[in-house]
């Protein structure tokens, strides 16, 4: 390895030292690793025979109003079902709306022309905070969506499809949940019992070895292009609204087919 490389990864060392696991970044690289996500999933979502059979991280959604979504993480279960996590460190007032949307743009993705309405995959939305927002002491709050009648009684629940959590490290009425998060709350509290964030937390805090540095900067340049990729597709959508440009030359500037870009777009 090159001096100027072994610079590099020290430098890229110093810098993972410094966020913890919950932070952005640095839980992508946690959600890299498919086995951590079905651990994780299986400690908040309270079940033991969770399987994930493939995830995403850092993810861009397009919206067609310029507005773009990047979600943290967003996992296939094996009964079909479809998990995204979005972890929310600064305070957001107006986040169920934030949710809603998130959702909104993921169910987009989830249904193709032609398939029918009940075909739609089931999706689960886990808002994970710091904070405990709610002020009650609780470590999960459950959205229930309920139809009721003008004297408030209820008739049945509303099946959107949607399943809604907020799940934060403060609360303390599940001490499963809380203390697994503690893990990932900070960059020192280890705990055995939970082998896939242990070995994780091992090599990035305290190894340091090349193969994760190599993962970091690999994260790194990933969101990077996106970044770059989303700007030129919102330019390019900009010019075909405003007429400048016509779908065909503007698929083949995005690398796709005509028919994709026009599916992004209306």
């Amino acid at each position: 390895m090159s001096k100027k490389s072994n610079s590099y990864s020290k430098e890229l060392f110093e810098i993972t030292k410094e966020l913890i696991p919950l932070n952005n970044d640095m839980f992508a690289l946690f959600a890299m690793n498919i086995s951590f996500c079905q651990e994780f999933l299986r400690v908040l979502l309270q079940d033991k025979n969770l399987i994930v059979l493939d995830n995403d991280i850092q993810k861009h959604l397009p919206d067609a109003y310029f507005k773009s979504y990047t979600i943290d993480m967003l996992c296939r279960l094996s009964d079909d079902k479809v998990v995204n996590v979005e972890i929310q460190l600064e305070k957001e007032q107006h986040h169920a709306k934030r949710i809603f949307q998130y959702a909104s743009a993921i169910k987009h993705i989830l249904i193709e022309k032609g398939d029918k309405y009940k075909d739609v995959k089931d999706l689960i939305v886990i808002y994970l905070t710091k904070e405990d927002m709610f002020k009650r002491d609780c470590t999960i709050y459950h959205v229930e969506h309920k139809i009721v009648t003008d004297g408030e009684d209820v008739v049945k629940d509303w099946d959107a499809g949607l399943t809604v959590y907020y799940v934060n490290t403060e609360g303390l009425s599940n001490e499963t949940i809380h203390n697994y998060l503690q893990i990932l709350a900070d960059s020192v509290t280890y705990d055995n019992e939970y082998r896939e964030v242990t070995k994780l937390k091992s090599e990035y805090y305290t190894k340091g070895g090349n193969i994760q540095m190599g993962r970091l900067q690999q994260l790194f340049e990933r969101v990077k292009q996106e970044g770059k990729a989303e700007g030129m597709f919102a330019l390019i959508k900009k010019q075909f609204y405003e007429k400048i440009v016509d779908a065909a030359y503007a698929a083949k500037e995005l690398g796709m087919t005509e028919q994709e870009f026009l599916k992004m777009v209306k």
